[in-house]
């Protein structure tokens, strides 16, 4: 059985390592950086994974999937009907609700006002991942991606910390049986897909000086895929 988990997470990384290379190919960063200079919107985010993300992701799954299999193995949030159609085929938010949030730093207090209702905030919270893979893609992954668009090494620090916190966050996630409207949550592995559009590349920058360390047990102890394009 270890040697069966052993080759199955190998392909895992073989697997995201390959959608690396595929996006590094597939998404220009002149092209998003174009995209971002001309949108007239407030959700670039939004509109950054629409754009390049969805369809992309989409077309490296059809590489080793039927187009049919493709679509049921990719689910997405940030998604409306049309582009949902032919891409994915639902979303990603946990059938359940759970006890704490994705936010890093809530405070013990601010628990209990959510807990015994004496706050604003509503006890409980639905996990909501930008995407994720399902069965009968071979690896269950769930996603999350942020657009670095402006700041310095100190601001891509915090994102980043920020970020790879929420991986943690969705992978903690309990296991819970599919309904009509819900996947199954049921994750083995999460991946982080930083994009740096910033002038100056404070992400990249601050990724290459992360302590080694961090970044070989973000795999080797809670198997998180973190990576941030483009890369030179």
């Amino acid at each position: 059985m270890i040697a069966d988990a052993d080759t199955n997470r190998e392909g895992a990384w073989n697997f995201l390592k390959g959608l690396e290379q595929y996006l590094k190919k597939t998404v220009s960063p002149s092209q998003v950086r174009e995209f971002i200079h001309a949108s007239k919107g407030t959700n670039y985010e939004f509109d950054f994974v629409n754009a390049f993300m969805l369809p992309s992701i989409s077309s490296y799954l059809r590489q080793s999937l039927s187009p049919a299999d493709a679509v049921t193995a990719f689910l997405a949030e940030s998604v409306d009907a049309r582009a949902k159609q032919g891409l994915a085929s639902g979303t990603p938010a946990s059938a359940h609700r759970h006890l704490f949030t994705k936010v890093l730093g809530v405070s013990a207090r601010t628990l209990v006002e959510m807990w015994w209702g004496t706050g604003k905030k509503k006890p409980l919270s639905r996990s909501c991942p930008d995407w994720a893979f399902r069965f009968p893609c071979p690896h269950t992954v769930v996603f999350e991606c942020k657009l670095f668009r402006k700041g310095g090494t100190d601001a891509a620090k915090l994102e980043l910390v920020k970020s790879i916190y929420q991986c943690f966050y969705y992978r903690g996630q309990p296991k819970v049986p599919a309904s009509d409207s819900h996947a199954e949550w049921d994750y083995d592995y999460a991946r982080l897909l930083a994009y740096d559009a910033s002038e100056s590349g404070s992400l990249v920058k601050a990724w290459k000086c992360v302590d080694a360390k961090v970044e070989k047990e973000c795999w080797n102890a809670s198997n998180i895929f973190v990576m941030v394009l483009p890369t030179p």
